[in-house]
């Protein structure tokens, strides 16, 4: 590190935007140089020693004046300290084992500063952001983001769950399925398919705010659930807790009451193709049956076959795979 790094560390230290890693390496470089007696002409420099702040930013007015010798000492030791922190910093935010990582099977790992990343059928992708917020894409899914820096915003298409870090002075928010939810530092899931016209939030832990384009729909607390539809902009709220072992993140999915779109976007998750039907009675009917990784698809289609009595035709066609029940 520099003199001019330094110096804009110290500047930041005065703005009082330094983060926590930022005010240490400043304060012990300060700390440092209190251990050397200033020299004559500096003393009246020195500010009153209660405001270890004001100390500070007088000091850096200083520096120059130092010896190289004693100056390459502590631009050395700020250096080293540097490496120890955001090698503790890193170590905590993308590879200590959480609660969510040791219940879920292990899966491909990104890391995403701007932009977007896709998953396929039947894949699972952590995305690691920049500050350590963990996004786990279900299959079909995608993630963008833009300037994270200056927003923690994210765009979802599909579905995710979310372990966002906490920091108070800025939230986080994902744009998805005609929604917009906020939170400062929680886990929650949102489903947002386009071909399911429902987005679904449910929280796992802290509180989750949840707006459409027009107002506040809710604050979720722990356990509860919000339903909404795109087409009336109606929603419904439940409790039901979130449980990470039988939920999408551990390959397993049951669907309980789902409608045909539901099980038509989770069979495409896990083996490619859509289910489609022109028969109204099977578009408003509801389905119970789960679906595992071990599960094959002729399996999974001799199970759908019993619950509506259909025939099936397979297409495998140009623009896309479908399986019409009839």
């Amino acid at each position: 590190m520099d003199q001019k790094q330094l110096k804009k560390l110290i500047k930041k230290y005065q703005d009082g935007t330094a983060n926590a890693a930022e005010k240490f390496i400043v304060e012990y470089w300060y700390e440092t140089l209190d251990q050397q007696e200033p020299e004559a002409s500096e003393i009246g420099f020195v500010p009153e020693r209660s405001d270890l702040r004001t100390r500070i930013i007088a000091a850096a007015g200083y520096t120059v004046k130092r010896s190289s010798y004693r100056y390459r000492f502590l631009c050395g030791a700020v250096a080293s300290i540097i490496l120890l922190i955001l090698s503790t910093v890193l170590y905590h935010q993308y590879f200590s084992v959480s609660q969510i990582d040791s219940l879920i099977k292990p899966i491909k790992t990104a890391y995403l500063n701007k932009g977007t990343i896709s998953t396929s059928i039947a894949e699972r992708k952590t995305v690691i952001l920049n500050d350590g917020t963990k996004v786990i894409l279900n299959a079909n899914s995608s993630l963008t983001v833009g300037d994270y820096d200056r927003k923690r915003e994210v765009n979802l298409y599909g579905e995710a769950f979310f372990d966002v870090k906490k920091d108070p002075s800025r939230p986080f928010t994902v744009h998805g399925g005609g929604l917009h939810i906020k939170v400062l530092g929680t886990s929650f899931n949102v489903k947002a398919y386009p071909d399911i016209h429902n987005t679904s939030v449910s929280v796992r832990t802290g509180k989750v705010q949840v707006d459409n384009n027009k107002k506040n729909l809710r604050t979720l607390m722990p356990d509860e659930n919000i339903v909404y539809d795109r087409k009336s902009s109606d929603y419904k709220l439940t409790n039901a807790e979130y449980v990470l072992e039988s939920s999408w993140l551990s390959d397993h999915v049951k669907l309980d009451q789902a409608s045909f779109e539901e099980l038509s976007q989770n069979f495409k998750n896990f083996y490619g193709f859509t289910l489609y039907t022109a028969d109204e009675k099977l578009l408003i009917d509801r389905y119970n049956i789960s679906f595992r990784q071990s599960k094959t698809m002729e399996a999974a289609l001799e199970e759908i076959q019993l619950l509506t009595g259909k025939k099936i035709s397979i297409k495998n066609k140009q623009e896309g795979k479908e399986i019409i029940l009839y």
